[in-house]
This record gives C-alpha cells, structure tokens and sequence, in this order.
C-alpha cells in the first residue's frame, strides 16, 4: 500500500510531536528501508555516517530489519543498530497493511540486554571525527528508552488505530523445531502471561492486552518473555492453539470450522493455512490419521 498525502501529514505530524517530546531522533522509510521522510532531530553522529555509502547501505539494513521484528512481535523492542546506538521501530499500518516504520532512536545506553539487530557492528572507531561526534551522543537509562518506545507507539496508534483483527493476518512466524516445554519459568509477571493467553485463547490475545494484564510495557514484556520461553509471544500463542487444534480434532466431535472459531481464528481459512503451516499436514488429514473412537 502506497501513502497518501494525509498518511505521510499524519506521519509527519506523529514524528514532529515525538521529537518535541523527547529530544530522540526518527525517520520514516518504507518495508525496504528507504527513508521517506526528512531527518528529525539527528545528530551529527548520524547525519556524517549516513552520508558515507557503506555506513548507509548498513543503516538502511538496520532499518529494515528493526522494522520487520517490530511487525512480526507487534511490538517495538529497542535494539543495537550496526554502529552500536540504540534504536527503535514503530510499524505504520492502515487497513491490515504495513505502511512503513518509522525509526526512532540514536541514543547510547550503559544497559548490556540490549542486543544487536545485525550479525556484526561496523569498525568506525579508527575515525577521529566519528568518535569525537560520538561523545556528544545523549545516554538514557534502559527505562527511559523503554518509555520512549510507549510514547511512540501511543503517538502512532492515536493516529493509525491497531485493529486486533490485522493479528490474524500476520505472516506466520515458524516455530522452532524443538520446544524446551519443561523450561523454568522464574519471573511472575511471565508466569502470569502465559496463564491469561492459556485462559483467552478462543479470543483475540493481542500483545497490549496481555502487556495491560501484567503491567508492562509492550516491548519490555516481549523482550523478557523470549529471554524467559525462548519463543516470541507470537510463537507461543501460536504454539498452544496448535497444540490445543490436534486436541480437539483427535477427541472431539467439532468441526474443523467450529474448532477455528474456539480458538480465536476469524476465518478458517486462515486457522488451516496455520495449522499446515506448523503440521505439515490439513486439520482433515490430521483428523483422519489420529482421530480416536468416539464412544456412544
């Protein structure tokens, strides 16, 4: 889907706000990483990296795939861009589409969780002027970027509502091939999540509903609860309705339609494109292959 001139008004109108706010920069680019949008509030830092190509063609990749984890955990965890700075992504989405991302960030922080988002940091340090620019950088705490993330987030669904329903549409995250089921969980507030997803699971079990749930910031909440599962909230989710599907097409007598609507799916198309997805086989061959006698 292409912006239109209100979008990119709007878009514009939620960076401006933000920046004024927060003294953080940000940018809009596409699901391509190409920038959109002029420049707020860089710093100097950025402005000389990304005028050097191969510094570019790195913060372009950067972009892309911050913006990409942010729509595939529909949430906004901050991240170490290849320069070593942290940064942060927003997904703009209008009618089930992704507009862009807008990305926000050039911070340093003292916080050693917060991981790298490419597989390898560019070496600049040789560079006097890099490094001079570098120490002028703002330094915030791992909570306030966090917060930053939520101002942001607000800002963008103020504008471009998340409709619960564009979760179903989601491109499907492939769950691993082993899962550690047995794997301690120690936080509470995780404990706690996974105990409100297993008890909502025939309803739309949105991150910001689970994250209202156990008071936690979206971002902060998908972070921890990888670190504690080591599956995003998505995988999981995922994960205990195709556990549950096998279930019940092996022991009940519903139909695949009714077992879709039990577990949250609007279109039962969609549930057994998913359930393929993660079998290998249709919600009817699995049913046919493993369906136990029911007794009259």
């Amino acid at each position: 889907m292409i912006c239109t001139n209100e979008d990119t008004k709007l878009i514009n109108e939620i960076m401006r706000d933000f920046t004024n706010i927060t003294k953080i920069a940000a940018i809009f680019v596409n699901n391509r990483g190409k920038v959109l949008s002029q420049e707020y509030n860089f710093s100097p830092f950025c402005k000389v990296v990304r005028r050097n190509p191969s510094y570019a063609k790195r913060c372009n990749q950067c972009d892309l795939y911050g913006g990409l984890d942010a729509t595939k955990e529909l949430s906004s965890c901050p991240y170490r861009c290849h320069m070593g700075l942290i940064d942060f992504s927003v997904p703009i989405m209008k009618d089930g589409a992704i507009l862009g991302f807008i990305m926000a960030g050039q911070t340093k922080t003292e916080d050693t969780t917060i991981k790298p988002i490419l597989p390898t940091q560019t070496d600049w340090h040789d560079d006097t002027k890099l490094r001079a620019l570098y120490r002028t950088l703002p330094v915030l705490t791992a909570e306030q970027i966090y917060s930053a993330t939520k101002v942001l987030r607000i800002l963008v669904e103020h504008y471009f509502p998340f409709n619960d329903a564009i979760a179903e549409e989601m491109p499907y995250e492939q769950l691993p091939d082993f899962v550690e089921s047995e794997r301690p969980i120690n936080r509470p507030e995780i404990r706690k999540a996974m105990l409100y997803i297993e008890k909502n699971l025939s309803k739309r079990v949105s991150l910001r509903r689970i994250s209202e749930h156990i008071h936690l910031s979206e971002s902060y909440f998908s972070k921890i609860f990888k670190d504690d599962t080591g599956l995003s909230v998505v995988q999981y989710i995922t994960l205990l309705r195709i556990q549950e599907a096998k279930k019940l097409l092996v022991y009940s007598q519903l139909t695949v339609n009714q077992i879709s609507k039990t577990l949250g799916y609007n279109r039962t198309s969609y549930f057994c494109k998913i359930f393929k997805m993660a079998t290998t086989e249709t919600p009817h061959s699995y049913r046919k292959k493993y369906a136990k006698p029911i007794d009259a």
